[in-house]
């Protein structure tokens, strides 16, 4: 099997204390000794190319330069270690211990809360994965927020993965895009918008819904409690994929007699504090499920011995690299 991580000396793009934090445990973890120091983060910003200043021949400025740098990585172990506190104290268990200018892996494979940790954290940093390997992570993490929607819901309710190549159990398993719709339109007692001919017959996507849900109310009345979920990876793309399961772009396609309720599932840690959002200017009208909320919740019903393992998850314990010092 391709190895899973490609090149874990690439730096995040943003410059997001959440990503940063996610980078410094992922490194923690495949480095050799177990270890990541405040000299780690700063030799391999260094080398990256975007926080290189341009090359000068002259050596006053050569040294502004340098010193811009040794300010600006600074700042950004700073922003991290007062994220990685933070996770220090909102994670039961944390697999890490954390020092003034080093962070320390704890990791235990035996350990489900360490796995499901290190699974979101490896779905975080999707950019580091081979191409290959991508789709596994992907959806494993669908798989985590299905677990999770079905936990947090009593048992009257059905949940069932929506997604495009689906392998869950109960997933909707029609070839087309339309054929789903229809499927879940009887299931939802709902009534599709747009006629057959409307959509593309080769279109085997998903319409932007990747699990679905509602309240079994025993009559095919209609005018039942629906939830639309979307998962998303991406640092960035959440932001606009939590638009997608809105009542806006929902009835678009398939109209319940009332609007189903929007969640938003993230393996990112979005917890500025425990009052606010990280990135909070994006965060939309949707029920927004993050790192925290995912193990606040499989916490609460006592759910992390009941989840899968996933192969992926061994593979990153596995990786040791050698860090640049």
């Amino acid at each position: 099997m391709p190895v899973l991580l490609a090149d874990i000396g690439k730096v995040p793009r943003h410059a997001y204390s959440f990503l940063w934090a996610d980078y410094v445990e992922l490194l923690c973890l495949c480095s050799q000794n177990g270890l990541v120091s405040k000299g780690n983060i700063a030799a391999q910003t260094q080398e990256a190319a975007d926080t290189q200043a341009d090359s000068d021949d002259d050596d006053q400025r050569g040294g502004e330069q340098s010193e811009e740098l040794d300010d600006r990585i600074s700042r950004r172990w700073a922003d991290i270690h007062i994220r990685l506190t933070a996770r220090s104290k909102q994670f039961l268990d944390w697999p890490f211990t954390l020092e003034k200018n080093l962070v320390r892996s704890r990791f235990d494979d035996k350990n489900p809360r360490h796995r499901l940790y290190l699974a979101l954290l490896v779905a975080s940093s999707l950019r580091l994965c081979k191409e290959t390997r991508a789709k596994e992570v992907t959806s494993a993490f669908e798989e985590i927020s299905f677990h999770w929607l079905q936990r947090s819901l009593n048992p009257l309710w059905v949940v069932r993965p929506f997604g495009a190549h689906q392998t869950l159990p109960g997933a909707y398993a029609a070839p087309t895009l339309l054929e789903k719709l229809k499927t879940l339109a009887i299931d939802l007692q709902a009534r599709l918008q747009k006629s057959d001919g409307e959509y593309d017959p080769r279109n085997t996507g998903d319409g932007g819904i990747d699990l679905v849900a509602w309240m079994k109310m025993g009559d095919q009345r209609g005018n039942i409690p629906v939830i639309f979920g979307q998962c998303a990876c991406s640092p960035t793309d959440w932001e606009d994929k939590q638009l997608d399961v809105t009542p806006a772009a929902i009835e678009a396609h398939i109209a319940p007699q009332h609007p189903g309720a929007a969640y938003c599932f993230v393996p990112h840690d979005l917890s500025a504090s425990d009052k606010l959002w990280d990135r909070s200017e994006h965060v939309k009208r949707t029920v927004l499920v993050d790192r925290v909320r995912f193990f606040r919740l499989f916490e609460s019903v006592n759910a992390f011995d009941t989840l899968p393992t996933w192969a992926f998850v061994d593979d990153a314990a596995a990786t040791k690299a050698a860090l640049a010092t």
